[in-house]
């Protein structure tokens, strides 16, 4: 057995435990690249508690290889100040830290850069509408130098280790993978002509740093299309990496054209990649870095003491908590915040131009800001409603010192994590709710079960702060035959507490409706959707979106956009000018908070705190944020 927190050494460098902060997007640098203060805060938290080794996102080696805004880069001595204060910052900490060099290749787009992106081909990527040039030779003696000069600049500004970039669809990559190079000089065709571009960049780095930090690569194990990078040619790469002097395999997997492998969704299983290092891990004698959903202590256990990995590299799991690795040190597993796989903070935040957040966490990317300190004056404080904003104000509150009474209708409270959970893929959901519950009984909050129905009914715990967490209800179209005993709600349909006939029609194609038809098909249902307007799901990210269509398309769901609902029969529904037979109409049409205590605790008690869907519906992240926002400034 391999205890997890004994030292690990990767080239010259010695790591004090097994765990790595992997490299990801985190949206925190300056927009042109530079270092900023809240990207040093966000790794320096996580250095400060025992993450042995930090690697940071993808960093540009070239103007035009930038993938996003706000991403770090080395392509000049201007950043050279921000890289060495972010180096001292994690030095200080207690931690390592490592430089991800890369260009986005045919990921990048103009709206980025403002230029022109290169790769191996011609060939656009649909994932960011980008159009870029095949390189010339030319070019590519051009790249080798800046992937050179950056690891030169790295090595100047203090990084421990270099990592060169083999994965994700990038430059490096796409020259790899017979999916986008379709090159036919000799650098592309065979794997020997595909690897001659990557592996001079490779050996060109290598010869830089001569030794004097190690070098690493992160590779796509498998990138899941067919005609892409597949894993028997992946070892042969992996080993000729190793042969080159490399002193460390990183494995992920995918690309843009494979999204969800690369930042996998809660539908992706846990450890998935963990076969892949097993094997790599047979046929190479430098350490094995695996990543991929390891949102599991007894996972990360097994993985490191059975020696299936030499390391584990945790991303959206140090967002969730920065605590993570301080928790399994000292045994308190059930304490472990876990990243829910939702993508929505983290990965569609960054997308759209925003730093990383996290649905679970609300001190992410805000570490210096956010702090949990004791009040300075401790009181009673009551919530109303035990949803996910009403918890999370009771853990922080309780954090602070107040006494806190939660009052939820339940019996166990949860709000609707329950129906969120509900449909197919998504039980991930449940590990906030277990957390929650977890922390609440730990921290010694007064859970009371009940409905509160007036001021009366809190009136005898003498409250010095309200807090009303009521929630939303889902809202019924103004649709003739709406009341029809035909029309169920979906939250009813998802919770268990109606059943419907073999022929639903759901109104509504947002998140909870298609959620819903998935939620039936599994259970063979004929659905069809009626959507307003022209696209469903709208609200959905990128690594979850095309899943969506697909399992629509598995289980033969039947979608109309533009439908105009006119009247709801007892035969089923008219929508544009046809009746479309049914069963059972589930509506799934949007939410109206649920205020109806708001003037009346006003009146009793003054001030009252709203926070949640009770203050407007919107998602879980703004819910968990609010509740700890209101819950600092009691």
């Amino acid at each position: 057995m391999i205890d997890m927190f004994s030292p690990l050494s990767i080239g010259n460098l010695t790591l004090k435990n097994r765990f790595l902060m992997a490299p990801m997007e985190n949206g925190m640098a300056h927009k042109g690249g530079m270092v900023s203060e809240r990207l040093i805060n966000f790794f320096k938290e996580r250095a400060r508690k025992e993450v042995a080794l930090i690697v940071t996102g993808s960093i540009a080696v070239s103007p035009e290889g930038a993938g996003l805004p706000s991403q770090l880069g080395i392509y000049s001595d201007d950043f050279l100040p921000g890289l060495s204060e972010l180096c001292k910052a994690v030095h200080d900490a207690g931690g390592r830290i490592g430089a991800q060099l890369y260009h986005a290749g045919r990921q990048a787009t103009e709206a980025v850069s403002g230029l022109t992106p290169i790769a191996p081909s011609a060939m656009p990527c649909a994932a960011v509408n980008s159009h870029p040039r095949a390189m010339t030779v030319q070019d590519m003696d051009d790249m080798v130098r800046k992937f050179t000069d950056g690891a030169r600049r790295a090595l100047e500004a203090g990084f421990d280790l270099v990592e060169v970039h083999f994965a994700h669809g990038y430059l490096l990559h796409s020259f790899l993978s017979p999916h986008s190079n379709k090159r036919t000089d000799e650098f592309g065709g065979s794997l020997a002509n595909r690897c001659r571009f990557p592996m001079r960049v490779l050996n060109a780095v290598l010869n830089e740093m001569a030794g004097r930090v190690p070098v690493s690569i992160r590779i796509s194990a498998d990138e899941f299309l067919d005609d892409g990078l597949h894993f028997d040619e992946v070892r042969t790469i992996c080993r000729m990496a190793q042969e080159a002097g490399v002193s460390a395999v990183g494995i992920s997997a995918g690309s843009y054209d494979a999204l969800p492998y690369s930042i996998q969704p809660m539908f992706i299983p846990q450890g998935f990649l963990v076969p892949y290092a097993e094997t790599l891990k047979k046929e190479l004698s430098v350490p094995v870095i695996v990543a991929g959903r390891l949102n599991s202590a007894e996972l990360v256990k097994d993985i490191l003491t059975t020696g299936k990995a030499d390391a584990v590299a945790i991303g959206r799991g140090l967002l969730a908590d920065e605590d993570f690795v301080l928790k399994m040190k000292s045994g308190r597993w059930e304490d472990i915040r876990y990243c829910v796989a939702c993508n929505q903070g983290c990965a569609d935040g960054i997308m759209s131009g925003k730093s990383a957040e996290c649905l679970v966490n609300p001190r992410c990317s805000f570490e210096e800001e956010r702090t949990v300190e004791p009040s300075s004056n401790p009181g009673r404080v009551v919530i109303i409603g035990g949803g996910p904003a009403g918890m999370e104000c009771a853990r922080v509150a309780a954090m602070r010192g107040h006494t806190v009474i939660l009052c939820d209708a339940k019996p166990e409270p949860g709000g609707k994590l329950d129906i969120v959970a509900a449909p197919p893929e998504k039980e991930s959901f449940l590990l906030f709710e277990r957390y929650l519950h977890t922390q609440l009984k730990e921290l010694n909050v007064t859970q009371l079960s009940g409905t509160v129905t007036s001021p009366d009914d809190i009136r005898v715990h003498h409250p010095d702060h309200v807090v009303l967490a009521t929630g939303a209800r889902q809202t019924l179209p103004p649709v003739p035959g709406v009341d029809k005993p035909i029309v169920v709600m979906a939250e009813d349909v998802l919770s268990g507490a109606v059943e419907t006939g073999h022929n639903v029609i759901i109104i509504g194609g947002g998140l909870v409706g298609v959620e819903t038809a998935h939620f039936l098909g599994v259970r063979n249902r004929s659905v069809t959707i009626l959507e307003m307007a022209d696209e469903l799901a709208r609200s959905c990210g990128g690594t979850f979106l095309a899943h969506i269509h697909s399992n629509l398309q598995h289980f033969g769901v039947t979608v109309h956009t533009g439908a105009a609902v006119q009247s709801i029969t007892d035969e089923g529904v008219m929508c544009n000018g046809s009746l479309i037979p049914a069963d059972t109409v589930v509506i799934a049409a949007g939410y109206r908070s649920d205020t109806s205590l708001l003037e009346p605790l006003k009146q009793a008690f003054g001030q009252v705190h709203v926070i949640g869907d009770a203050l407007a519906p919107r998602k879980i992240q703004d819910a968990t944020r609010e509740g700890f926002l209101c819950a600092c400034s009691l």
